[in-house]
């Protein structure tokens, strides 16, 4: 007899222990990753703070987001070839982190390479195109998005194209960053799917969002 209570005893721990965890990491369905699949700073840099608007015309200042994990890309929406790419990856991330009770915990971000073209109106199309809700698109005035691209380290030209309706195409670098709960770089992808995916992404960002800020 009592040793059917030992039982019944370790068994409700067991229990209760589960659910601490599923609470602690906001209804993760998953194991916490070992290891890092993206590229990691050892030494973390300090994200640049910035404000542009959204797709919506709203202001956005990234800095307002800190104790989130911030995924954060560069895109334009006249693009043909990598950032549909990143756009579908993006939208399959965002699924994996709405299934994982991960999505209030992470914020992700794409800003626009193409600011003379690509106003909030034309960001909303993109959204709907690629079923990019609660993914913040942003555009400004080129000034203030070109500071952003060279903080971040982002090249970008302009290049002109034998297409009337097209006019120009945008060179640009193909780049995810990671920022942790501590408003730092720490993990970067190079490319566009299949460099890298979904998973990959999500991956790190279970890493870096299982960690409690410094402060």
């Amino acid at each position: 007899m009592g040793g059917s209570k030992l039982y019944i005893i370790l068994a409700i721990l067991l229990i209760v222990s589960s659910f601490g965890v599923f609470y602690l990491y906001g209804g993760l369905t998953r194991s916490i990753p070992m290891e890092f699949r993206g590229n990691r700073y050892i030494d973390p840099i300090e994200a640049l703070d910035f404000q542009l608007i959204d797709q919506f015309g709203r202001p956005f200042k990234l800095s307002d987001y800190r104790g989130k994990v911030i995924a954060i890309t560069f895109i334009y929406t006249h693009c043909p070839d990598i950032c549909p790419a990143i756009s579908v990856g993006f939208y399959q991330l965002n699924n994996l982190l709405r299934e994982n009770g991960l999505d209030e915990d992470v914020v992700l971000v794409m800003v626009t390479v193409d600011p003379e073209r690509d106003n909030p109106d034309r960001l909303k199309m993109w959204m709907d195109l690629y079923g990019l809700e609660n993914v913040y698109l942003l555009t400004g005035e080129l000034d203030e998005v070109s500071k952003v691209w060279m903080a971040y380290g982002v090249y970008v030209e302009k290049v002109e194209v034998d297409d009337p309706d097209l006019g120009y195409l945008v060179a640009h670098t193909g780049v995810v960053y990671l920022i942790n709960r501590d408003f730092e770089v720490e993990v970067f992808f190079l490319g566009a799917p299949p460099q890298w995916s979904a998973e990959d992404i999500f991956n790190d960002i279970m890493i870096l969002a299982a960690r409690a800020p410094k402060s």
